[in-house]
């Protein structure tokens, strides 16, 4: 066990990022007593969702002292105009300065088609946002061809040397590290200058990670995850990335042109379960065992 490992470790759970939605917030009304305030926190706009909630609870969040960064989900939008409200919004209202911007799925609901749509707008210079995510696929996407998902990779690195905010991929959540391993080998191939910022599932039973997987059209997560649940009484295990984690550390160790920069949970098992998990790993004299878990 590599010591240089486990601090690379040690930074992910220090700077992570963690997703909500705003009826989650709801539910809690806070953040503030199992959460710290130096972790950023995503919004997800899902397309049932609400915009003026996505806003609001944007608003409760910064007020509770942490950076948030709302979901801009481009196929949603119905146009310009209501592109540059809610992101004057969020902007003015809520304080954000940061934003996620994706596709949004395959059901387009007016003339905004794509996240390149957004990122050409010039909107996010002009409402001052400073840090601008995107999305990447290490396995692919049952909504793009790979094909389209190497072109828009193109396009948003030569996009991003000309703009005045800083631009970053967040990926789709995977449950193997040789997922983004295999993918930042083929981004290298492209060219790609961008950070990435490594999506992965908090605590959850494999039950639950099975079900997220499958709606997701995720391959090679639903085969790796399904091998675990071999028989039904483990299907509600509860499964912790420990081995992912370290095994993303171990792979920034050994590779230090990776543009892996940080991890963001997806609390599939539960906003708290996942902070309070992650609080106690903070809190110990973390080390590693030959069972590919965490010993606090």
């Amino acid at each position: 066990m590599s010591k240089e490992t486990l601090n690379i470790v040690k930074k992910f759970l220090n700077s992570y990022s963690i997703e909500t939605t705003p009826n989650v917030h709801s539910k809690y009304g806070g953040f503030s007593d199992f959460l710290d305030k130096n972790h950023d926190v995503y919004i997800t706009y899902l397309p049932d969702e609400n915009s003026k909630n996505v806003i609001s609870t944007a608003k409760k969040l910064k007020d509770e002292g942490y950076e948030v960064i709302p979901h801009l989900p481009a196929r949603t939008i119905i146009n310009e105009n209501e592109l540059e409200k809610y992101l004057g919004d969020l902007a003015n209202e809520s304080g954000c300065t940061k934003i996620l911007i994706i596709g949004g799925g395959g059901n387009q609901a007016g003339n905004i088609s794509s996240t390149m749509d957004v990122l050409k707008s010039d909107l996010l210079s002009k409402f001052n946002y400073q840090f601008v995510g995107v999305a990447g696929h290490p396995e692919g996407s049952p909504d793009i061809s790979n094909q389209n998902l190497d072109l828009a990779i193109n396009e948003k690195n030569n996009f991003a040397k000309n703009v005045d905010f800083q631009m970053y991929i967040a990926t789709q959540f995977f449950f193997e590290a040789k997922s983004l391993i295999n993918w930042e080998k083929h981004l290298s191939t492209l060219g790609n200058n961008l950070p990435i910022h490594a999506g992965i599932p908090g605590p959850a039973s494999i039950k639950t990670l099975i079900n997220y997987a499958r709606s997701c059209g995720i391959g090679n997560s639903l085969r790796f995850i399904s091998k675990q649940a071999f028989n039904l009484t483990k299907l509600a295990t509860l499964s912790t990335p420990d081995k992912l984690i370290y095994d993303l550390a171990s792979y920034i160790h050994s590779n230090q042109s990776s543009n892996l920069e940080n991890i963001h949970f997806y609390a599939f098992g539960g906003m708290k379960k996942t902070a309070d998990w992650l609080n106690q790993l903070n809190s110990s004299e973390l080390n590693y065992n030959n069972k590919n878990q965490f010993v606090l």
